[in-house]
């Protein structure tokens, strides 16, 4: 009986040391993970973390971080918007992405936003990573894009309208004339929203453009562009040459301007060299997809997400410069079976909605100009800071030199031409978007992503609810997962 009630008492003893420390920590912490993503707690580096989160397919944790990011409402809460939006669909939250998405639509559109952030950027001393997150051109178009079709969902067809025409004005922002507006998705979707409201003239009007969009877009037509742009450049440059050495004409610069008219002459045909072989591609391409997406008596838009979006990364002597590259996701083509019944197979799908390609063809902004600025002091700086250093070995018994040589070598360590490497990297790679017809109730849809060798490698089955309107919209992400 004595050494039951030893036992009882051991055992007593062993279960309390061992719980009792946890009650305790639990005490003083009753909510670790509220603590843990709390905007305190969180740095803007931890975005990696829930950029690895999301694409591992950790939702709940990439979730807690961007929240917590947000919170803190400092100059990337665009940015943070942007990533939670991208989650939301994810996870079938139309609701709560259309609410980030609209108030980055708004930091992101608005001239005025960040104001005092925007000027101290353009300084020598401050970084382009200081200014207010508003997004390269790409983002802005694919902002107003989400937001266009989360309203458009919501029969809010006004707002819709004037957000992808706000994209249609971002997407011209470039510097290559031959990429401006080339967002066939843009004008499609306009084209949709003004045949809804019975405006025939305005409906055609955009369905040329997005035509015109498509083509150049085109996969068959990018590296032709690609070589109509560099010509078209190049003749831009060799036209001012000219008028400037006209302009000083003497017999010394004959020579010189008959050489530059020649030069003229064979970019010119080299141009339309170029612009006969896109014309024949463009014969080859098939536009049904388009004529089928802004069929009005279709009532439902499906938009596949593939993939993971451009990344965006600094390089350059003094990280001046940014360059995009991409992750490779295997699936080319999509097929969805409806109620285990109906089947539609990828030719049906409006492709190359590509993401990476809008990213980079971009061109330059005012900023890099300005960057390009600071790394060119801060390599002069520099450069004199040595000279002045070697000097003063030799010439400077006072010291004087080694006093301007520091000072100057300090104003070179301050100058920060690093460039902007923020992006939104919760975006796809590629939107593939169909527009079909559904009876108003509840669908089975299963969605099979197919590899170019036409192997299947993701599927998924989701119920969707069509409802008796003509803007259904339904978002299906595949991502993949980090290897």
């Amino acid at each position: 009986m004595y050494l039951r009630v030893v036992k009882i008492i051991l055992a007593t003893f062993i279960v309390s040391s061992i719980i009792s420390p946890v009650f305790a920590k639990e005490a003083q912490n009753p909510n670790s993970e509220e603590v843990k993503y709390s905007p305190k707690n969180l740095q803007d580096k931890d975005a990696m973390q829930a950029e690895m989160d999301f694409y591992a397919g950790n939702d709940h944790e990439a979730e807690l971080i961007f929240t917590g990011l947000k919170a803190k409402k400092d100059h990337n809460i665009a940015l943070w918007n942007n990533q939670l939006g991208s989650l939301y669909l994810t996870q079938g939250k139309p609701k709560e992405a259309k609410d980030v998405f609209m108030e980055s639509y708004v930091l992101m559109n608005d001239i005025t936003a960040f104001k005092n952030l925007e000027l101290s950027s353009v300084g020598l001393i401050s970084s382009e990573m200081t200014k207010g997150y508003k997004g390269d051109p790409y983002e802005k178009v694919f902002n107003s894009f989400y937001v266009g079709m989360l309203l458009y969902a919501d029969n809010d067809l006004e707002n819709a309208l004037a957000a992808f025409k706000n994209g249609i004005l971002c997407d011209s922002d470039v510097t290559g004339k031959l990429y401006k507006s080339d967002v066939a998705l843009m004008y499609l979707m306009a084209t949709r929203l003004e045949l809804m409201q019975k405006n025939q003239s305005m409906a055609d009007d955009f369905f040329k453009q997005a035509t015109e969009a498509y083509y150049l877009s085109h996969p068959d037509n990018r590296l032709l562009v690609s070589q109509k742009q560099g010509l078209l450049d190049d003749l831009d440059k060799k036209q001012k040459e000219l008028l400037e050495k006209e302009a000083k004409a003497n017999v010394k610069l004959e020579k010189v301007i008959n050489t530059l008219k020649a030069d003229i002459g064979k970019l010119e045909t080299d141009i339309k060299s170029v612009e006969d072989k896109i014309e024949e591609n463009n014969r080859k391409i098939a536009i049904n997809t388009l004529k089928d997406f802004i069929n009005p008596d279709n009532n439902t838009l499906i938009c596949i997400e593939t993939g993971r979006g451009p990344l965006k990364y600094q390089i350059g002597t003094y990280g001046e410069k940014t360059i995009f590259t991409i992750k490779p996701y295997p699936a080319v083509g999509f097929s969805i079976t409806i109620d285990n019944f109906t089947q539609i197979k990828a030719g049906g799908f409006l492709r190359y909605n590509d993401v990476f390609y809008q990213a980079s063809t971009r061109g330059g902004r005012v900023m890099d100009s300005i960057l390009k600025g600071k790394a060119e002091f801060k390599q002069t700086t520099a450069d004199v800071s040595n000279v002045l250093s070697t000097m003063s070995q030799v010439y400077d018994p006072y010291g004087v030199l080694s006093i301007f040589s520091f000072a100057t070598e300090s104003v070179s360590n301050a100058t920060n031409p690093y460039a902007d490497a923020r992006h939104w990297s919760l975006l796809p790679a590629e939107l593939q978007i169909i527009s079909l017809r559904l009876n108003p109730g509840t669908h089975q849809l299963q969605i099979n992503a197919y590899d170019a060798a036409g192997k299947a490698i993701e599927s998924s089955k989701i119920n969707v609810e069509i409802m008796n309107t003509s803007n259904n919209v339904i978002f299906k992400r595949f991502r993949g997962v980090e290897s």
